[in-house]
């Protein structure tokens, strides 16, 4: 696994500085609301901590796409390059927070999910009401404040921005493409909640079923992770250095952002079943007991017999499942041949996306460090633990 690149190491620090300020900002906005704003407020700022800003990183890496040697370290820290990435990391947090409510999620990053710091701290103040009602709507709240400061960062970059005509409409295309990022994970989103609620293929033939459910998987996987997580923060960054959309480079970007994302997405899923607590900050087998309809599932509904598949259906979307189960569930995954197959479509989108990085390559247009810049980000978000 490859460390990341000295230069963009530096991204990150520029960042969080970012987020300081726009959660202290609001701060002093909202100081009329009593407790109201500090609490939803430091709801925020928890909910923002220990992030490793990958997609603050990827946007920096877009929008130094194409500079000079000279002048890339100071771009990608420079201030757009730092208010892309706090919108970007902030519209993280709000979907993080949104999706942890939907899953019934325990916990994130090792700490309790938003939701559930909501209803501890209600029962623990002995208010009226249900203390589940308050952390969901507590968490609804802070997701969508999170998602409102994202669209005021990317507003403040536009009031930031010289007002020359190719600096406003490169402006324009990078928040098209911000925006049109939200709608698509949204709908994402949906279409993940509603393959965890349809019926299991029972009496189907298990090979065509799973390949239909492998179909239904890697569309989710797309729409609701892999494009925002890399492929739109890229593209955002450079559309916003002046990057043509309809230009071979975006596209080429594109498919690398796509596949990296990809694999990305299926790797987290490998860790939702073998990944260890203690780096994910999450339990093992989360994924199984929430019911997600992965490629990971659709392997091993191919490939195991009638009893395995049994054992699949008695831990999906069993929020009871115990750990022996979920370790029985694991060992069928690994034994009937799945996981390897799973790892095998991981390195087939890891090098389609590498391929990609080749033909941005012979364009001549990205810049050297850009690209090596591009090549360890694949290797770092494609092998990982966490």
């Amino acid at each position: 696994m490859s460390a990341l690149p000295a230069a963009l190491g530096r991204v990150r620090p520029a960042v969080e500085h970012r987020l300081e300020e726009v959660l202290s900002g609001c701060h002093r906005r909202w100081e009329d609301l009593g407790q109201a704003a500090p609490e939803l407020l430091e709801a925020a700022a928890s909910v923002l901590t220990g992030g490793k800003r990958m997609r603050a990183v990827l946007g920096a890496v877009g929008y130094a796409l194409t500079i000079a040697p000279e002048h890339r370290s100071e771009r990608l820290t420079s201030d757009d390059a730092v208010r892309l990435g706090a919108a970007l990391e902030l519209y993280q947090a709000s979907a993080l927070v949104h999706d942890d409510l939907m899953d019934g999620a325990d916990t994130r990053r090792g700490l309790p999910a938003a939701h559930r710091a909501f209803s501890r701290d209600h029962g623990a103040r002995g208010w009226l009401g249900c203390s589940q009602a308050f952390g969901a709507n507590g968490a609804i709240l802070l997701g969508d404040l999170l998602l409102s400061l994202a669209g005021e960062e990317m507003s403040a970059l536009a009031q930031a921005r010289a007002a020359s005509e190719a600096g406003q409409q490169a402006l324009r295309h990078a928040r098209s493409a911000f925006d049109a990022m939200t709608t698509e994970v949204a709908l994402g989103q949906f279409l993940d909640v509603r393959s965890e609620n349809l019926p299991l293929p029972w009496g189907q033939d298990p090979v065509s079923a799973a390949r239909r459910m492998h179909d239904d998987a890697l569309s989710v996987v797309r729409h609701k992770s892999a494009r925002y997580s890399v492929r739109h923060p890229l593209l955002i960054g450079a559309l916003l250095a002046g990057v043509e959309p309809a230009g071979p480079t975006a596209e080429h970007l594109a498919v690398f952002g796509e596949e990296i994302g990809i694999a990305f997405q299926l790797r987290d899923d490998e860790l939702g079943v073998f990944g260890s607590p203690q780096v994910t900050g999450k339990p093992a087998g989360d994924d199984l007991r929430e019911g997600k309809r992965t490629v990971l599932l659709a392997l091993t509904w191919s490939r195991c017999d009638d009893v395995g598949r049994e054992l699949l259906g008695s831990v999906l979307a069993n929020a009871g499942a115990t750990a022996e189960q979920i370790t029985e569930a694991a060992t069928l995954i690994e034994d009937c041949g799945a996981r390897d197959a799973h790892e095998e479509i991981i390195i087939t989108h890891r090098d389609a996306g590498l391929e990609a990085l080749e033909r941005l390559r012979d364009e001549g247009v990205v810049s050297t460090a850009s690209l090596k810049d591009l090549a360890a980000l694949a290797d770092l978000l494609t092998h990982r633990s966490s």
